[in-house]
Order: structure tokens, then C-alpha cells, then sequence
């Protein structure tokens, strides 16, 4: 089984207008709201990214990840245990399985759904650096303040109550390659967090489509869930957007010294966190993985705050 990419996050909601209003604000399209659920997506061509449901509770259900073919599907169901095949009823059709990682989250395989043309982009920001001034004869137009335009999701950060008993479903279920791992001072052994990418052999992916993080309290949930904005200037932007509107920042503008994107965190009225990232860093499978201690590592680059506030 090859994943292909992230393709949604489904989420359990107390208020869907306010829900809406807020992911809207920050970049999210409406394409389907009852008195039960929203179903949102990006601009880049998805038929959906973003599932909430209502609920007398506030949490988080689980992602869905693309496959390449229904064969995939069926086997996942024959190696590993996945739920009967359904068809879906969700914008774009398709069919999907679903699998239950250790700590009770469910990981929807989908194959399928039909992808709808993407919204257009800003023109491509163009830098003058020294020995390559490329911006000639022109004056650079900025970003409009305004709600981001969003591409895709591009990765989902997740709280488990162990780091051991769960990389193994994430590395040999679903074949994701760990790219940074962190130990604790002193214990290499003992690994608390790891950002892990998909493998698809020498095809350049993302950093990580999935975090791991051993939450301090032993719970599972959400820790933020990233969707790609086109460039820091768009995200700046849309920064000054969300603070015009007074919603909780909780990080950002900053940049990650691994993975190396440039992100922007704020909260959703059940403070979920919802993350713009650009500029990523691309790996290969050859690339192979980094073990760090996480006492030496920085969250942001740009700034001196501990890393632990991150993990708050």
C-alpha cells in the first residue's frame, strides 16, 4: 500500500456556524453545510479537506489519506484488519476503508474522488537578492489583507500517549518514513516525537504529513492540523486578517529549523489549531531519517520562546 497524500481531517464540532465563520476567515470554501455537518476545502482542486460534525463535545476524529488504487483498499482490508469497502456520500464520490490507529483514531484510505478545478493563485512573488535581482522594471504587488488561499492540506500534527506503541502503525501500516525524530536528553532510546513523510521511492514529498508528539498528560488528540498558503508574504497577510479579527493567535509568523516551512498557528472557537505552512522542505525515501535531542531543538528560528509552549 502506497499512500499518495492527506486528503481530509474530520473533526467534532460544538457550534458549525461559528465553526464556519472562523474557517472562512482563514481560508476555508463552504461546500456543504446542513444542521449536522460542514464540509469544507481548499482552493487547489480538492472536492474536500476539511469534515465537522456536530456534537456535544469538542474532538477530533481522525484524517483520510489518498490511495493509488481500489486494490490498495482491498488490501488493507486483507493485511490489516480495515472496515469493508464503502461508497462515499461526501462531494466527489469515491469509496473508502477505514482503519483504527492504537490510540482509537480513525485513518479513512479513500480512493476515487473526483478533484474539481483549483481557484487561481496570486502571481508568483518574485525576490531581489544579492547577485539575483529578478523583480526589474516592475513594482512588487502585495498580498491583499484578507483570508488565506489555501492549496491543500498538507499535514495533521497529532497528541498520542506513546510515542513506541505508536510509530509502528504510522511506519509499517501505513508506510510513512520517519524524517526527524526527538529523544529525550541523555535516552536516545527513548523517543518522544517524530515528523514523518510518505514514501513514494524517489519522488520528492513532503518533510512530514503526520507529527507524532507524546502528549505530557497521556491523551490523544489533534495538536494542529496545515494547510499550504502560497508564500510568507500571503501568510503575513492573512495574519494581520485574523488578529484584525480578534481570533487567538497561538504562534507565528515563524519557521521550523526542521521541515524548514514557514508557519502561522491560530485557534477555532473549540481552540483547535489550524496552521498556514510555506515554503517546505522536499525529501526523497533515500533521504532516510535524523534522531535529535529535543533539548538542543528550537521550534521557530525567528524567535526565542521555549520549544515546550509549542506542545502546550
Amino acid at each position: 500500500m502506497r499512500l499518495k497524500s492527506p486528503h481530509h481531517v474530520k473533526f467534532q464540532v460544538l457550534d458549525l456556524e461559528q465553526t464556519e465563520v472562523f474557517a472562512q476567515d482563514f481560508g476555508l470554501l463552504t461546500v456543504e453545510r446542513t444542521d449536522q455537518q460542514l464540509i469544507m476545502r481548499t482552493g487547489g482542486g480538492d472536492a474536500f479537506a476539511y469534515v465537522a460534525k456536530k456534537g456535544n463535545e469538542a474532538k477530533f476524529l481522525g484524517l483520510a489519506f489518498e490511495v493509488e488504487s481500489k486494490n490498495d483498499l482491498e488490501s488493507a482490508i486483507s493485511d490489516h484488519g480495515a472496515s469493508p469497502i464503502r461508497e462515499l456520500t461526501t462531494p466527489g464520490g469515491g469509496m473508502a476503508v477505514t482503519l483504527v490507529d492504537p490510540n482509537g483514531l480513525e485513518i479513512d484510505l479513500i480512493y476515487g474522488i473526483q478533484r474539481i478545478n483549483p481557484e487561481e493563485a496570486y502571481k508568483h512573488l518574485e525576490m531581489n537578492a544579492p547577485g539575483q535581482y529578478t523583480r526589474e522594471g516592475r513594482f512588487e504587488p502585495k498580498r491583499p489583507m484578507g483570508p488565506a488561499k489555501l492549496f491543500r492540506l498538507g499535514h495533521v500534527g497529532l497528541f498520542i500517549p506513546s510515542f513506541a506503541a505508536t510509530l509502528p502503525f504510522y511506519r509499517d501500516v501505513l508506510g510513512l518514513i520517519p524524517s526527524d525524530v526527538y529523544h529525550i536528553p541523555g535516552q536516545p532510546q527513548a523517543q518522544i516525537v517524530g515528523f514523518c513523510r510518505l514514501d513514494r521511492g524517489e519522488e520528492l514529498v513532503d518533510h512530514h504529513v503526520v507529527a507524532l508528539m507524546q502528549s505530557q498528560t497521556g491523551e490523544t488528540a489533534c495538536h494542529h492540523i496545515s494547510f499550504e498558503a502560497q508564500d510568507f508574504e500571503a501568510q503575513f497577510m492573512t495574519h494581520r486578517y485574523l488578529e484584525s479579527k480578534d481570533y487567538e493567535l497561538v504562534w507565528g509568523v515563524g519557521r521550523h529549523p526542521h521541515g524548514s516551512h514557514i508557519f502561522d498557528v491560530w485557534r477555532d472557537p473549540d481552540r483547535n489549531r489550524f496552521e498556514t505552512f510555506s515554503d517546505t522542505d522536499l525529501l526523497k525515501a533515500s533521504d532516510g531519517s535524523r534522531v535529535h535531542n529535543i533539548a538542543e531543538v528550537e521550534m521557530d528560528v525567528w524567535r526565542s520562546d521555549p520549544p515546550d509552549r509549542y506542545f502546550e
